[in-house]
């Protein structure tokens, strides 16, 4: 009688210490604390109420609801995020769902000095669009995309080969790939309200004397 409750106790116990295991190996959490936490495939785990017509804030902790993931930017800084070619030959947002028709690209970026005058592709979905950048100052853009079907990824293509910026500028211990550092971005259905692109200067930028944007806006 005592060797069968011994035996009962043990099996109790490999039942429990089982469960355990089961229960650490195959967590009961949201979609969201699985895809940052365990699987790594979002790169922010708090989302705030935002529309894409009211647009994502880059400087701003967190992504608004319809953005899934980042890749490719930097960590934030006062004025938003950097595109970073260490991080990914292309940088950009993955949607919580899929745009279609006409959308209006409407963002505001600063870049580094030496891809003013360049010319950068915009990918959404299977549509492209290119904007020169303009200025290192920040300025608006908009690029209009027509006929979207199922887009569910906004992608920038940077120049190719961009230099670590200690490289243009040995004063600055950066050793970081920048292309622009996005502030806002909004997507708008419909037509944009101007031409198809703009490039507008935003009051008040400034620079270190090294060429690479610090100041505030």
């Amino acid at each position: 009688m005592k060797f069968a409750v011994q035996w009962i106790a043990i099996v109790l116990l490999l039942a429990v210490y089982g469960a355990a295991g089961w229960a650490v190996l195959h967590p009961r959490v949201s979609p969201e604390y699985r895809a940052y936490f365990i699987d790594h495939t979002m790169t922010d785990y708090m989302h705030y109420d935002s529309t894409p017509e009211q647009g994502m804030t880059f400087n701003r902790p967190g992504l608004p609801q319809w953005v899934w993931s980042t890749r490719g930017l930097s960590v934030r800084d006062d004025w938003g995020r950097w595109t970073d070619s260490d991080l990914a030959l292309t940088a950009g947002l993955t949607f919580a769902h899929a745009f279609d028709g006409d959308v209006c690209l409407d963002f505001t970026a600063r870049a580094v000095p030496w891809i003013v005058g360049q010319d950068i592709e915009v990918k959404m979905g299977s549509e492209q669009q290119p904007f020169r950048v303009s200025s290192e100052g920040l300025s608006e853009y908009r690029l209009q995309f027509e006929g979207l079907h199922g887009a569910k990824d906004l992608d920038f293509v940077l120049p190719p080969h961009l230099p670590p910026v200690k490289e243009r500028a040995p004063q600055n211990p950066d050793t970081r790939r920048l292309g622009i550092n996005l502030s806002l971005l909004r997507l708008i259905p419909g037509a944009c309200s101007t031409s198809a692109k703009i490039s507008r200067l935003l009051p008040a930028y400034e620079t270190l004397g090294n060429g690479v944007i610090h100041g505030s806006s």
